[in-house]
């Protein structure tokens, strides 16, 4: 019986936690993705992208304030960049005005 209640409570906890950590019910995250990837250039700058809307959008209550302006300045400046140093320059300059 013991068992049977471990077993049902695993299953119960796991059930949520597999669909967030294939998307499902974050639509914020999803339109982020959604509206910033759609110029983007470059493997790095998706990335850079990607990481940034995670940050934003499914672990943003974690985020402090210096952190979230990190994440809105890649955001707002990495989208339609190619190079990979022209990405490494502009993540650089975001870190250096919102030290992390």
């Amino acid at each position: 019986m013991l068992r049977l209640v471990f077993v049902l409570v695993s299953a119960a906890l796991a059930a949520p936690l597999s669909a967030f950590a294939f998307g499902g019910g974050n639509p914020e995250y999803d339109q982020c993705i959604l509206n910033s990837l759609a110029n983007s250039q470059s493997n790095y700058a998706a990335r850079a992208i990607t990481n940034s809307c995670i940050a934003l959008y499914k672990n943003g209550a974690l985020l402090l304030p210096r952190e979230r302006a990190y994440h809105v300045c890649v955001l707002q400046n990495v989208q339609s960049v190619r190079g990979a140093f022209a990405v490494n320059e502009i993540l650089h300059a975001c870190r250096r005005q919102n030290p992390m």
